[in-house]
């Protein structure tokens, strides 16, 4: 511990060799596509199927349709809000254990709402506290899949989402054969039992860990030391950083390195290529605890920020979120009004909630679909997002058309095919925009502006039915603005970046 500093370079060697991690592209992997299409099944199915309890909930609270309409709104909000909050508690607790909660919180709310007497304590348990729930398990789905799948990943997005369209195929009429069986109270005890199912789901959600390089550095008590790892290519200078970490001159360099050095240093799972798969990284970091004895400063942990506001620098970010708030005020339109709707025009009760079954079954095959020419390299994932939203916005239009079963839902099956591109296109066209590095960040920021338009969507659209005695306007209104969405992120092609990834390899 005496020696002298001198110019010379300290020699070290590595513990931990080959620190490249690769996505699996299957194995495990598809265990975790299945998990979270399960989770998507109770989650989505639960939200979608409102429409066939919302028709229950008018009758027994005598409400206006609007103030009902709010535990939906609520429900279906508060997920997309609690986004940021679900990417703090996913990085300090982990993806499993952060699934894992989420359904028990989930299970609390649906249980304790069969217990209550007014809408504002349903908007609460059923509304906030499941939402709530939700938003943990529906976060990690999304960004589990994505970190185990590279060449492959739109189409696994795409199968774990199909979740959605089979889960409102098998809620809608469960919750109506649950309701008429054992009254509506009954009816959400059990959901909230169904939904414990998704602690099970989170137990697979294994992190892929990846092998970080530690650099075993001689005794010294030097401060400006500069050392090199003699490795298989010869000599690389390390550079010390914040006095707890050393990495190599290249990795300094790298951009990914400069815009987010803690998730590269102290992350112990890899989210994808960008990190995962850069030679950059092959050394990540010298732990603080080999460094302890040979420098004089203390290790320091690099504290990663709750949310990288950087990424509202990415101009193609910010468009294509602003339209995501303009879909997701809309989107749940046909889901909740469309019972009652066809209930106005003398369709049963039962052929009615059958229509929602139909947007299920179609909006399962559009996921597949989606997810299918999604990873085509010769079709642009944006230009096919922003068609697919334009042709939802004339369905809809056309919809307020026609009073009779046969051509509603046909409408109906339309709609869920088309709109199945909001779920299987939106994570990877963020990964194409920012990188998977910002995933996490960035689909929860997306999921909290999304969470704020679902909030006030169904009650102005509500609202639009009781002013006017119909539902042609709310249709209408619908219609346009989606379409007016999909035009929006048309025009994010045309926007030059310094910077985009588009992981299609």
């Amino acid at each position: 511990m005496g020696e002298e500093c001198s110019d010379d370079t300290e020699s070290v060697t590595t513990s931990i060799r080959n620190g490249k991690v690769k996505p699996p592209d299957g194995g495990w992997g598809w265990v975790i596509v299945f998990s979270a299409f399960m989770i998507n099944v109770i989650t989505d199915g639960c939200s979608y199927s409102f429409g066939v309890l919302y028709v229950f909930l008018l009758d027994y609270f005598q409400e206006s349709r609007s103030t009902t309409a709010w535990i939906g709104s609520v429900f279906c909000a508060v997920p997309l809000l609690c986004g940021p909050i679900a990417s703090v508690i996913t990085n300090r607790l982990g993806f499993r254990k952060a699934t894992i909660v989420g359904g028990l919180i989930t299970a609390m709310g649906f249980i304790s709402s069969a217990f209550v007497h007014s809408v504002s304590a349903m908007a609460v348990t059923y509304g906030c506290i499941a939402g709530l729930g939700i938003s943990m398990p529906y976060l990690n789905s999304i960004v589990v899949v994505a970190m185990y799948f590279e060449k492959k990943r739109t189409l696994a997005t795409g199968i774990s989402e199909c979740g959605a369209g089979i889960g409102t195929l098998i809620f809608a009429p469960l919750y109506e054969y649950l309701i008429m069986s054992y009254s509506w109270r009954g009816a959400v005890l059990i959901i909230g039992a169904i939904s414990l199912n998704i602690v099970v789901c989170g137990a697979v959600f294994k992190p892929l860990d990846g092998p970080q390089e530690y650099n075993e550095v001689q005794d010294s008590d030097c401060d400006d030391r500069t050392f090199t790892d003699q490795g298989d290519h010869g000599a690389v200078e390390l550079l010390p950083i914040d006095g707890g970490f050393v990495v190599t001159q290249f990795l300094k360099s790298q951009d990914i390195y400069k815009s987010n050095p803690s998730l590269v240093l102290e992350s112990n799972s890899v989210l994808g290529e960008s990190v995962a798969t850069s030679p950059s990284i092959v050394r990540a970091a010298v732990s603080c605890h080999d460094l302890r004895e040979t420098t004089k400063s203390p290790c320091k942990r690099m504290n990663k920020p709750l949310i990288d506001i950087s990424i509202f620098t990415n101009a193609r970010f910010v468009m294509f979120t602003f339209s995501s708030i303009i879909l997701y005020f809309w989107y749940d339109v046909p889901y909740v009004f469309t019972v009652d709707r066809a209930k106005n025009f003398g369709i049963t009760e039962k052929r009615a909630s059958y229509m929602v079954a139909v947007i299920g079954i179609s909006h399962t095959l559009g996921n597949l679909l989606y997810g299918f020419l999604g990873d085509r390299k010769q079709i642009n994932r944006r230009y096919l997002y922003s068609g697919s939203l334009l042709l939802t916005g004339i369905v809809l239009t056309i919809v307020p058309i026609f009073t009779t079963f046969l051509p509603c839902t046909i409408l109906a099956g339309l709609f869920g095919l088309l709109s199945a591109s909001a779920e299987a296109l939106t994570s990877v066209i963020i990964v194409d925009i920012l990188g998977i590095d910002k995933l996490t960040d960035a689909y929860g920021v997306v999921m909290f502006l999304q969470g704020v338009s679902n909030l006030v969507g169904p009650p102005v659209a509500g609202w639009l039915y009781d002013t006017s005695g119909s539902y042609d306007k709310t249709f209408y209104s619908a219609g346009s603005c989606i379409g007016i969405s999909g035009i929006i992120v048309l025009l994010t092609s045309f926007i030059k970046q310094k910077k985009e990834t588009r992981q299609n390899d």
